[in-house]
């Protein structure tokens, strides 16, 4: 849901709202533009391929897609006027603001005035973890479950009468029944009354009104709509991978991503259908006949290419196994300048100002150029989903069979990545003061998720350190670059689920670029000469905090205790920029604690 002025609120529609938009622009043949490839995420997801959403053009200037909106329902659905409290559901697809008619049981009414008042939306509704959201019963609440006597009943809420509290929001009916909104937010309020839900999915358009056999088993909780765990989106995000050789020209990589479904259709095994290659030269690229054979050689040759490292990919939704790729592919894989995908390899003998580079670390990889492609696959409520290795909630967000895309943005930067000393974390991590430390940390996080009802998660010291690290690093580049700490990522690469898959490293990255994709000061700052003095710094500023002795001696602190020597003075970042949501850190995995500093990795 999302507050628009004038005291609008209105829920985004699902994908079979957005598809028939996108149908008109498939018609008028300037649909491409919103069309993003993704090869290793698509098969992942089980989708054909990603769109953007679409965004509003109003310029002369844009000769194309002008005036495109993204679709929105109505809700909630109730709504009242501030002046008399008379209230009005509207339907979903309720187009005008909704205006007062008045009150016909009260003296006091907006009935007579001139120009209508327009109402306001209600901030009560109801939510269940099943991902389902409805209007708060406001007609059962007043009759204690049972529904109005009256043909008509009209409904009224006044507000702020005695108190702000909710027993001073009194909800009427104008078959005189009345009631506060006092213990409406209590557990199992709305069961004690005998309602439940209704499995109500809006943004669909779907309506209980039109359908009232769907039932839901799960409880009714009564919450506001600004709420934040009224909506808790999944997003999965992929790191490019060129599926050809460093050779293969941008160009050629362009063309065949753009009308890949095209020239894939017509494939038996991996033999192309020519004519199809032949079409796309002629028409596409538009070149000189005495050319065309040469094109579509070398077009044919980087689609085998491409066949075959896209047929190797597992179609598995294991977030780990997904992220080895990438993790495999940064350490062997230099890409090349005319590609998304762009590394350069620095031997850590190389820097020479200090010996932490060459201690602690196995090597260090400069991302020229990466694309990141991070798309929408869900959302949950009341609580948010469990774990990263999920199935993709994919069908919960639209009807229509037909549909086999999902929306997505794409986001183009540079990267610094660190690789452990794998042989040096071994001896640290099997440290008895370390395990004993990390037990407290993964006690107190995974005790929240059990009382959630949800599975316990494999925490290892090396999680912990490589995370705290990636918060205290981005902390010292947004001093050092000039890039605000908000505008950096961090992308952990550790294995939690398959021990045998080793990965110990982290890569921080440019969570939003230019057009370009790149301004050049996260890897200038990553070179030999740069590098040593932003982990020194790091590593030194994390050795005292404003808060200590209180933070480094925390047992426990942040959201449910899931953090021990961490807190906004030291190693909390933006949220954007944790994939953790600012737990599961501790500074004394990397410095050590007063009396003991010896279990810190770079003591």
């Amino acid at each position: 849901m999302i507050n628009f002025p004038k005291d609008e609120s209105l829920m985004v529609a699902g994908l079979d709202l957005w598809e028939a938009k996108f149908r008109e622009l498939e018609r008028a043949k300037t649909l491409d533009e919103f069309i993003v490839e993704e090869e290793r995420l698509a098969k992942r997801l089980r989708v054909k391929n990603f769109r953007f959403p679409p965004d509003f053009r109003d310029s002369p200037f844009d000769k194309v897609n002008q005036k495109l909106k993204i679709p929105f329902v109505r809700f909630p659905r109730w709504h009242y006027c501030t002046n008399c409290g008379y209230m009005h559901k509207v339907p979903i697809f309720h187009f005008e603001k909704p205006r007062c008619i008045g009150l016909p049981f009260t003296g006091k009414s907006c009935a007579k005035e001139k120009i209508k008042r327009k109402l306001i939306p209600v901030r009560f509704i109801a939510i269940c973890p099943q991902g389902h959201i409805e209007d708060f019963p406001f007609e059962e609440w007043v009759h204690n479950g049972s529904k109005c006597t009256d043909t008509n009943p009209v409904m009224r809420l006044r507000a702020g009468r005695s108190s702000g509290a909710l027993s001073g929001i009194d909800i009427t009916c104008s078959c005189g029944a009345k009631k506060s909104m006092a213990g409406a937010f209590n557990e199992n309020s709305l069961q004690r009354i005998g309602v439940t839900c209704h499995a109500e999915r809006p943004w669909v358009g779907e309506e209980y009104e039109k359908d009232n056999t769907r039932h839901c088993p799960e409880q009714l909780r009564v919450v506001q709509k600004g709420a934040s765990n009224v909506y808790f989106s999944n997003v999965r995000s992929s790191i490019y991978l060129p599926q050809w050789q460093p050779s293969v020209d941008s160009e050629l990589i362009d063309i065949l991503e753009k009308n890949w479904s095209f020239l894939n259709s017509g494939r038996v095994n991996n033999d192309f259908d020519r004519n199809r290659f032949m079409f796309v030269v002629t028409q596409k690229l538009k070149v000189e006949f005495e050319q065309t054979d040469f094109w579509i050689d070398k077009l044919l040759d980087a689609a085998k290419k491409k066949i075959t490292g896209y047929d190797s990919m597992p179609s598995t939704d294991s977030e780990e196994f997904y992220r080895k790729m990438e993790y495999d592919a940064i350490l062997k894989e230099p890409g090349s300048e005319k590609q998304d995908f762009y590394v350069s390899k620095m031997k850590v003998s190389e820097y020479k100002e200090n010996e932490i580079i060459s201690r602690y670390f196995d090597s260090i990889c400069l991302l020229h150029k990466l694309r990141e492609t991070r798309a929408f696959t869900g959302f949950s409520r009341w609580l948010p989903e469990d774990g990263k290795a999920l199935e993709a909630k994919k069908d919960f967000i639209k009807l229509g069979a037909s549909i086999n895309w999902l929306p997505a943005i794409v986001v183009r930067g540079e990267g610094v990545f660190f690789k452990f000393n794998e042989k040096l974390l071994k001896e640290w991590a099997a440290k008895e003061e370390v395990i004993k430390r990390v037990n407290t940390l993964a006690k107190n996080f995974n005790q929240t998720k059990l009382d959630k009802g949800q599975s316990a998660r494999n925490i290892t010291p090396e999680f912990i350190l490589i995370h705290t690290f990636a918060h205290l690093v981005i902390n010292q580049f947004s001093y050092e670059c000039g890039y605000g700490s908000s505008a950096l990522r961090e992308r952990i690469y550790c294995n939690l689920e398959f021990p045998n898959e080793v990965m110990n490293g982290v890569l921080i990255y440019t969570a939003s670029g230019d057009s370009e994709g790149s301004l050049g000061g996260l890897v200038r700052q990553g070179k030999p000469g740069n590098l040593e003095t932003i982990v020194y710094n790091a590593i030194e500023n994390a050795r005292w905090c404003s808060s200590d002795p209180i933070c480094i001696d925390s047992h426990g602190q942040g959201p449910n205790s899931c953090n021990l020597a961490a807190c906004h003075n030291c190693a909390l970042l933006p949220e954007t920029c944790c994939e953790e949501s600012n737990m599961l850190l501790d500074r004394a995995m990397l410095i050590g604690e007063l009396d003991n500093p010896s279990i810190g990795y770079f003591n």
